[in-house]
């Protein structure tokens, strides 16, 4: 990895403060068909395709001092779905993607889907700079971690590029030259990108049960020097990056034990979120004991925490109460940010969203405000 970490620039990573409340996958989606040039909720604004939907949507509840408004995936007219890998792979700097009947694979050409992609994401960026002109507060981008796009991704030959160490190695390096590119062009916006990188399957990559193509066995684990150091390497010279793990379970590796405490520190993560259901008596200790190492600590509501837009204090009590019965002074809640909306859609075939769902909409919306009223809850505790 020293190759890659050479290449980029270098830079130490910025504090993610949880002043800077924010989730959602800024993957645009449509709400519900309303016609061409009809106006949607988003007040003043018109917009006529999902993109622009999605973005003027989230640029008005930012004017609402409520968290960014998720931009969810969605279906579009002549493609059976799209979901937060494709548009990972968009950001891939000179490799080249198509999608066969087992999801995506590396090419030696660019092919119809991975222009579609790349038109996709030029769009959302243009959504971006018209709807967000003269916003500079945060911006988050949320996308699947380098380990999770290196499990979704194949050989042209079908077979999967995490059991090839120089196809992984390439894939990673393009994909934070990608990451750290598309950050430079929204803060030439004059915003402040975040980027928030979901691995849900480090894990199973440092255990060696990834399955293989068949489903029968399972890929050679990938070290533990090449796991993290990928990851250091990425994170490094990126701007403020939050690491979403799917939870705090200890991790079986060689007979021994690591406790997820560690796993984050081998990361290089400064600020890391956790859903909050997913926390056990065991994960709120290592919670705690990543806390007081001064790592930024986040927390997940569940997606439908906004079916009772009211019930802050329900929500502050979830939290609270473990919280202290670990012996964890309440004053330090005051540190935690607060994540809400879905995860991204990383199976394939892709889950679409629930955002066509009827309500959804307005659920997710909810789910923004217990998230800002958490934040000032926790700032005004004594």
């Amino acid at each position: 990895m020293d190759d890659q970490g050479a290449a980029l620039s270098t830079g130490e990573p910025t504090t993610l403060t949880p002043a800077g409340t924010t989730t959602g996958i800024w993957i645009p989606g449509p709400r519900h068909e309303l016609g061409s040039g009809s106006v949607t909720g988003a007040a003043g604004y018109i917009a006529n395709s999902p993109v622009r939907e999605a973005a003027a949507a989230a640029f008005t509840h930012l004017g609402e001092q409520l968290p960014p408004m998720p931009l969810i995936a969605h279906r579009s007219e002549d493609r059976w779905g799209t979901d937060a890998v494709g548009r990972a792979v968009g950001l891939l700097t000179e490799l080249h993607v198509d999608r066969a009947s087992f999801g995506w694979r590396l090419t030696s050409a660019a092919g119809r889907d991975e222009r579609l992609e790349y038109s996709a994401l030029s769009e959302a960026f243009d959504a971006i700079a018209e709807y967000g002109d003269g916003y500079s507060g945060p911006v988050q981008v949320s996308l699947p971690g380098p380990w999770s796009l290196v499990t979704a991704l194949s050989l042209s030959s079908g077979a999967p590029v995490l059991g090839d160490l120089g196809a992984r190695r390439d894939v990673i390096q393009a994909y934070a030259f990608g990451l750290a590119a598309f950050a430079d062009k929204l803060s030439t916006l004059g915003m402040q990108p975040v980027i928030r990188l979901v691995e849900t399957r480090l894990h199973r990559v440092l255990t060696g049960t990834w399955p293989t193509v068949s489903g029968w066995a399972t890929l050679p684990a990938v070290s533990e020097t090449q796991v993290y150091a990928a990851l250091q390497s990425t994170l490094r010279h990126l701007p403020p990056v939050l690491l979403s793990l799917p939870d705090f379970d200890p991790l079986q590796l060689q007979g021994k034990e690591i406790t997820a405490a560690e796993v984050v520190r081998n990361t290089g993560a400064t600020a890391v979120s956790v859903p909050l259901a997913s926390l056990k008596a065991y994960g709120w200790e290592q919670l705690a004991m990543i806390s007081e190492a001064g790592i930024g600590t986040w927390m997940g509501l569940p997606p439908n925490a906004g079916s009772s837009p009211k019930e802050v204090k329900h929500w502050l009590n979830r939290i609270m109460t473990p919280w202290n019965r670990i012996g964890m002074g309440a004053k330090s809640l005051r540190d935690f940010g607060v994540l809400a909306g879905e995860e991204l859609p990383m199976t394939y075939p892709p889950l679409l969203s629930s955002v066509d769902e009827d309500g959804a909409e307005n659920i997710s919306k909810g789910t923004m405000m217990i998230a800002a009223g958490l934040r000032r809850a926790f700032e005004e505790i004594e």
